[in-house]
């Protein structure tokens, strides 16, 4: 056998595993947002994550966010068919030993029953945002956070979502899909806009994959998130678009406490 070949197979067999080991690798990104109607010195943090389906939240992740942030945010795709209620169950337990919870349903997340599901997020009293707000009160400003239904299987009303949003209000807004970041952009002025649902393309060459890489988009008092979410869906393997979840920090004219 030649060295190419050897090479060749080696690579056959190696590369599969590489990008197994990349689609369960646990990476936090870090982001922060300079809110001008925000006080000096107020900070407010948010962790995101999104399309978590068949993965398991480990306590090595939740120990490393523990008083770290003030809400956790979850950008749909909990779970998808084939996943044991079980480890849904566990996940969202993990994720409220962090912070109070907020969640917005995913294109998969029904495929599990969405009795089942609501009976899961109601027990630990996740707060599931269908076309809703709710304010969160932060040391000085009022931030509201807006969620709407997830535009496959449910049903969205962007104006229903936004009717209670005031001028003076921070807005967070967040839907599985960011293709709705353009109608919330329309009813209102969100500072933040988190989505996830793309996977980054989840295999990509080089620049190109079925969809964008995630990133990060800072604008005038605003920023758009697009994750490329925790778990895989189809098959699990990644490459050139890593597994993710986020912090991000809201802050005001002070600069921002590093940990």
């Amino acid at each position: 056998m030649t060295y190419i070949a050897i090479l060749i197979i080696a690579c056959i067999i190696l590369t599969p595993l590489y990008m197994l080991i990349l689609a369960f690798q646990i990476n936090v990104k870090e982001h922060s947002l300079h809110i001008g109607e925000m006080k000096d010195g107020e900070q407010f943090r948010v962790f995101f994550i999104s399309d978590i389906h068949r993965r398991k939240i480990s306590d090595k992740l939740i120990d490393s966010l523990l008083e770290r942030v003030d809400i956790v945010i979850i950008g749909g795709d909990i779970t998808e068919k084939g996943v044991p209620l079980e480890r849904t169950e566990n996940n969202i337990l993990q994720l409220c030993k962090i912070g109070k919870v907020f969640y917005v349903y995913g294109n998969n997340d029904r495929e599990v029953g969405e009795p089942q599901l609501n009976s899961i997020l109601e027990k630990y009293g996740v707060c599931i945002l269908n076309n809703k707000s709710v304010v969160l009160k932060s040391s000085q400003s009022i931030i509201r956070l807006i969620g709407i239904n997830d535009g496959f299987h449910g049903r969205v009303n962007i104006y229903d979502a936004f009717q209670d949003v005031l001028d003076e209000e921070i807005i967070i807004f967040v839907s599985h899909a960011p293709a709705f970041f353009n109608n919330a952009k329309k009813v209102a002025q969100p500072h933040l806009l988190l989505a996830g649902h793309l996977h980054g393309g989840q295999i990509r060459f080089g620049p190109f994959g079925i969809y964008e890489n995630g990133a990060f988009r800072e604008k005038e008092n605003s920023a758009e998130l697009i994750s490329n979410g925790f778990g895989t869906t189809g098959v699990p393997l990644r490459l050139g678009a890593k597994s993710e979840c986020h912090i991000i920090t809201l802050f005001g004219k002070a600069k921002v406490k590093n940990f």
